[in-house]
């Protein structure tokens, strides 16, 4: 019996490797997406809904980029969590031939094969903070493991390096990666560090499960537990509610999430007990992206050719900020004051970041 369940497991292994190395084999022989000299492009635009702040800022600079631009733009961001629901949006705008897709946030093992399939009409497919797989021609992204260890470290040393820390993630790649290299600090590197817990949350309705789940440590733990790291803000927010809700301080328990937006700096500003975050610049990851487009179905560069700005490997990882109490932004500035406008200047009317298109850049509310 123990024999035929290996022989099965065994089976299914192969035949998995056989499909990922055929798509891999593939994705080597893909044609060139199309190019329009007149610029001219339909460009799609897919993320799986707007709750977090993340999301919304990848919106405006969309929206901001293709009008700028004058590309038509398919708003596609309210795909939803599923697989099944991100692929019958893929599988449209196959259908409709668009230009370009820029996937955001979508479970890329759900949909590979049709990236492979969109690739295969001429389709170019960019990812937004997304793992890059066959076929997809750029992701542009923060490294999350090293913003995962960014947080960790400035919180290992908030506690003194020793306490006790429990994690709020997701299973989905980029948060659970966030998640693993701080595990691994605290259980690994650190021994006066203590993980009492780690909760990977579903993604539909996380907001309340991670609420509930705050609620259950602060009944279980109290102010035995100093820190709760969350691998993306929202987990964070919610938990900082029921740490207070529960009668403690930032001097109690503090949390920490990655991403940043106005909700966290209002958050860290008003003393609560979310106190950090890390923050990405998403509306550089899209102007990347879109010049990547531009480059090369427009101008017609071929990705990886020498002069090209897509590099060989595909990704390019943009450098996030650390935002504490320190140098938190003040309500009514742009978010591009967060990264000190990329080095350059803010009071350049013509650079990307001070657009105007579509009410212009992403503010930051109280």
């Amino acid at each position: 019996m123990k024999k035929k369940a290996f022989v099965g497991c065994l089976v299914v292994v192969m035949m998995l490797l056989f499909v990922f190395g055929t798509m891999v084999a593939t994705a080597q022989y893909l044609p060139d997406p199309r190019v329009k000299k007149d610029g001219k492009l339909t460009v799609a635009v897919c993320c799986h809904g707007l709750e977090a702040e993340s999301c919304q800022r990848d919106y405006q600079q969309y929206k901001i980029e293709c009008a700028h631009r004058g590309w038509k733009m398919i708003d596609c961001m309210t795909a939803g969590f599923t697989g099944e629901e991100q692929r019958r949006t893929l599988e449209t705008l196959i259908q409709k031939n668009v230009d370009a897709i820029v996937i955001t946030y979508f479970d890329m093992e759900a949909v590979a094969d049709l990236v492979i399939k969109a690739r295969q009409k001429g389709i170019g497919v960019y990812n937004l903070d997304t793992e890059g797989r066959p076929g997809v021609i750029l992701n542009v992204t923060q490294n999350n493991a090293v913003a995962g260890s960014m947080i960790a470290y400035w919180g290992l040393h908030r506690m003194n390096l020793k306490g006790n820390v429990a994690i709020l993630s997701a299973k989905w790649h980029i948060l659970r990666r966030r998640a693993y290299v701080a595990a691994t600090l605290f259980e690994r590197d650190f021994p006066a560090v203590d993980l009492l817990a780690e909760e990977f949350l579903i993604m539909e309705g996380y907001p309340e499960k991670a609420y509930n789940t705050a609620a259950n440590w602060m009944t279980k733990y109290g102010n035995k537990l100093d820190w709760i790291f969350g691998a993306w803000d929202i987990p964070g927010i919610y938990a900082a509610r029921a740490v207070e809700q529960a009668g403690f301080t930032r001097d109690d328990i503090f949390i920490t999430g990655i991403d940043g937006g106005s909700q966290a700096y209002s958050m860290i500003r008003k003393g609560t007990p979310f106190v950090a975050c890390i923050s990405q610049p998403f509306e550089l990851y899209a102007h990347t992206i879109f010049e990547a487009i531009n480059e090369v179905q427009v101008k017609g560069i071929k990705p990886g050719a020498r002069g090209s700005m897509v590099p060989a490997c595909g990704v390019i990882y943009h450098t996030p900020v650390l935002t504490d109490e320190t140098n938190v932004p003040d309500p009514g500035q742009s978010i591009h004051a967060v990264f000190n406008y990329y080095g350059y200047n803010p009071n350049d009317m013509n650079a990307w970041y001070n657009w105007k298109d579509k009410g212009g850049p992403y503010m930051i509310q109280d």
